[in-house]
């Protein structure tokens, strides 16, 4: 497939628009800049932060393993002859090639303004799909957002302190029932890592009883990690339950509360800690766009990944539905089909600029690995599995192998040594907590002031 000559006065170094610092986004500009380096085309970024995040890796910020800011690039490292713009993408216009950017510091207003492109790529990512259960987004967790799990980290570590030193046996159970929504990866590697950090605790609290410590992990399946083998699948549950995990398998959320979760059979389970993993839904600026959509908001592309009607327009990742040639099924939204789609995002936008072939996309899924704790983990690498202590060896190999840049990988490397010989820290960081704790009511002083430490950081986020 061969592109046709570009029209008449389209620049000779164009513009090309990445929306996004994800890996859909941030490796596409690395790939633009390899490709492209003798024409130097400008290459601009925008993402509401300027770092990008290595999001396998976020489940061990919430138990300690990783320091949070070694599994954070900076976006202008890794693609240092891009140009990098911080702020919100608030308004994409297909028809005059301009997208509409919200700039301004915290706590004050934004403002407007207007970048012009010839190229542009979507890759904003996706929101957590919370519209299914009523609270959830009000009173949960979101551990694929960053601030979400620093914050679930000092949340869980105010939870023992409160936990410790209070009276009433109701007030503490619930205090110290965890419950984590969704038995994809994510949720069961989060699950894991809260087992984890709270009961390498216990020896720290004098006053805290093992056997009222509950950790929930509810799926609507009737099985966790659906997208792995049965017996792998099977092996990780059984770890699960070993280690304390409850597994509540065929059952629904249909409402989170404060100090609550409802399921499906009207049982209700009291918790102060909800963390939600039900799965992403496309930007809500990607799924407004003008283009043709699938049934769940994801922008139908070509073998190309370039967007039918808008020759200059691709999308990838989150935001695309990617055929695999292989299936005939859309491409799994992970960080390994990401970069592959980026890839050929980036080489056909290089063929279009140099009017050589353009290349459909054509990647074989390598496999998937889930942690599960306590140097456990399985995998499945295109049909060889393993599951245990090899497994686990094979993750953290792996992943250590991904991060974007050497300084990250010795810096993991050294936090996960410190790991293996010395206990986990349980440094509470307040970061935000400014105002006054709430003057005591009724209900105990400890259940007010998790309220409001779990309040602020998400009100930050």
């Amino acid at each position: 497939m061969s592109y046709a000559p570009l029209p008449a006065g389209r620049p000779a170094n164009p513009r090309i628009l990445v929306v996004g610092g994800g890996f859909a986004g941030v490796y596409t500009a690395y790939e633009l800049q390899r490709r492209l380096r003798h024409r130097r085309p400008m290459i601009d970024i925008v993402n509401r932060e300027n770092f990008f995040v290595f999001y396998p890796l976020i489940p061990e910020i919430v138990s300690g393993a990783i320091e949070t800011e070694h599994i954070l690039t900076p976006i202008r490292l890794v693609v240092p002859q891009a140009t990098l713009f911080v702020g919100e993408v608030s308004a994409i216009d297909l028809r005059t090639q301009q997208v509409t950017i919200a700039r301004g510091l915290e706590g004050q207003p934004h403002s407007l303004c207007r970048h012009e492109y010839d190229y542009l790529v979507l890759a904003l990512g996706g929101t957590l799909n919370t519209s299914r259960i009523p609270g959830l987004s009000e009173h949960a967790y979101d551990v694929q957002r960053l601030s979400h799990a620093f914050a679930l980290r000092n949340h869980l570590i105010d939870i023992l302190e409160q936990a410790n030193i209070e009276p009433d046996a109701a007030a503490r159970r619930r205090l110290l029932t965890f419950v984590v929504i969704g038995g994809g990866t994510t949720g069961v590697e989060v699950a894991a890592e809260i087992r984890d950090l709270v009961h390498d605790a216990l020896d720290h609290y004098r006053y805290l009883d093992p056997a009222e410590i509950r950790i929930l992990l509810v799926h609507g399946g009737e099985r966790i990690l659906p997208g792995l083998a049965p017996s792998l699948a099977g092996f990780a549950a059984g770890r699960l339950r070993e280690r304390g995990v409850e597994l509540l398998l065929n059952r629904h959320v249909v409402a989170v509360e404060p100090t609550a979760v409802r399921l499906d059979d009207g049982s209700v389970i009291p918790s102060e800690t909800v963390v939600g993993s039900v799965g992403l839904q496309p930007n809500p600026l990607v799924r407004g766009l003008p283009v043709p959509h699938d049934r769940r908001g994801r922008v139908i592309v070509d073998e190309t990944l370039n967007v039918p009607g808008y020759p200059n327009v691709w999308a990838l990742g989150d935001n695309a539905s990617v055929i695999d040639p292989h299936t005939g099924e859309p491409y799994p939204q992970t960080a390994q089909h990401a970069v592959r789609e980026a890839r050929v995002v980036a080489h056909n936008i290089a063929a279009r600029l140099e009017r050589t072939e353009a290349r459909r996309i054509d990647y074989r899924t390598r496999g998937q690995l889930v942690a599960l704790g306590h140097r456990s983990a399985v995998a499945d690498l295109r049909g060889h599995t393993f599951s245990g202590f090899p497994a686990w060896w094979l993750w953290r190999t792996y992943y250590l192998a991904q991060l974007p840049h050497w300084e990250k990988r010795l810096r993991v490397a050294f936090d996960w040594t410190l790991d293996l010989l010395f206990p986990r820290s349980l440094v509470q960081l307040k970061v935000g907590q400014h105002r006054s704790p709430p003057a005591p009511t009724p209900a105990s002083t400890a259940d007010a002031s998790i309220r409001e430490a779990r309040a602020e950081p998400l009100a930050r986020a």
